[in-house]
């Protein structure tokens, strides 16, 4: 792209939620490790790396990821298929969701979601026209997510493979899949998620503990109990920055998942209604971005985009404040995690461009914007 269109509103609710959520994960940090700014200075590291990634994908023309499908469907399942090769391999006892390259890891869920996302954005803006044809458009693409969803799930990560699922399924209703057609995926990949929840005794003992009346707060529900703690110990207004005293006494490495619980307690609820009101913006602004699209392949992505970082925070808030079961997943531009982090800014370096793209008037399709219901 010869001129670039930097969308300040979207700029700068970025740069305040990772400057204002690297402080919160810096306190959060400060008693795990003997070194209190050893996290941050990691975080920041890995902030570098993912401020040069949202650069260079700011840059990059969006609509070339399309001549780039089948190569980006290749490298899902050639992470998704490597990380179990590697761990049986190396023998790993914990779960298969890493990759080790080097000095450093990644998380392979993270990059096979913004994979999909494009994928499936791409799949749905050239079948628009062939979509009331089940067995030949829509069964293939059906099967396409649950295959990705399955070899997620036996990681195991049930959390981001129903995260992906849920993504796809709003991408098929936008993109003008039949109703009818989506909840019968729905259902049956609930029951399948039902069912492998169930033999997976973890798993169902974090469902059951969620559903129960009487938790044992000192065994299942200690995590959850501990956080609730802390947001309610914050009160209206909190205790202060560093002032926390769930995250050095109870609750386990809270620099990461449960991140917004010491937001809560330090920042109290004001504290923490700006943060989601940071969120919400984030995804009003992607959606706008999205409505002023020229083509459906972008319209698709910016929603994709956009529906991905605000579901994941609110899913982490809603575990966190025990309205949801326990997962792992983090909190975008604020739980610490190196993975996570590089591939939400490659994400928002799509959304820049996207954006930027709508202010030029310089789509690199001739194709013209198909009839869309926003």
């Amino acid at each position: 792209m010869k001129q670039f269109h930097l969308d300040r509103v979207l700029f700068f609710i970025v740069i305040i939620l990772f400057v204002a959520g690297s402080v919160v994960m810096y306190s959060a940090s400060t008693s795990q490790h003997a070194d209190s700014a050893y996290y941050l200075k990691r975080h920041l590291i890995n902030g570098s790396f993912a401020i040069m990634l949202g650069m260079i994908f700011a840059r990059f023309p969006h609509q070339y990821f399309r001549p780039l499908r089948y190569i980006i469907l290749a490298g899902i399942y050639s992470l998704l298929i490597g990380v179990l090769v590697y761990n049986r391999m190396k023998g790993f006892t914990h779960p298969a969701r890493w990759l080790y390259v080097g000095g450093f890891s990644f998380q392979v869920a993270d990059f096979v979601r913004l994979g999909m996302i494009i994928f499936i954005a791409d799949f749905l803006h050239r079948k628009q026209h062939l979509l009331h044809e089940f067995k030949t458009s829509v069964l293939p693409a059906f099967l396409l997510v649950a295959s990705v969803v399955i070899l997620i799930a036996i990681q195991p990560d049930l959390s981001s493979s129903l995260m992906i699922m849920m993504i796809s399924l709003v991408l098929f209703y936008l993109g003008n899949i039949q109703l009818s057609h989506i909840s019968a995926f729905l259902s049956l990949g609930t029951t399948s998620a039902l069912i492998y929840a169930w033999s997976k005794p973890y798993m169902w003992k974090r469902i059951m503990t969620f559903m129960s009346d009487n938790v044992d707060v000192a065994n299942e529900g200690f995590q959850v109990h501990h956080s609730l703690m802390g947001l309610a110990h914050g009160g209206l207004t909190g205790v202060g920055l560093g002032n926390s005293y769930v995250k050095d006494l109870f609750l386990p490495e809270p620099h990461t998942d449960f991140v917004f619980s010491i937001l809560g307690e330090e920042f109290g609820f004001i504290g923490s209604f700006i943060f989601l009101l940071l969120f919400l913006l984030l995804f009003l602004r992607g959606l706008r971005i999205a409505r002023n699209s020229t083509d459906f392949f972008s319209m698709l992505l910016a929603i994709g985009i956009s529906f991905s970082l605000f579901s994941f925070a609110m899913v982490n808030i809603g575990v966190v404040t025990g309205f949801l079961p326990t997962t792992g997943l983090p909190l975008p531009l604020i739980s610490y995690g190196g993975s996570n982090l590089l591939a939400t800014s490659v994400m928002l370096g799509i959304l820049f461009n996207i954006s930027s793209s709508n202010e030029s008037g310089k789509v690199l399709s001739s194709e013209r914007v198909l009839s869309f219901d926003f």
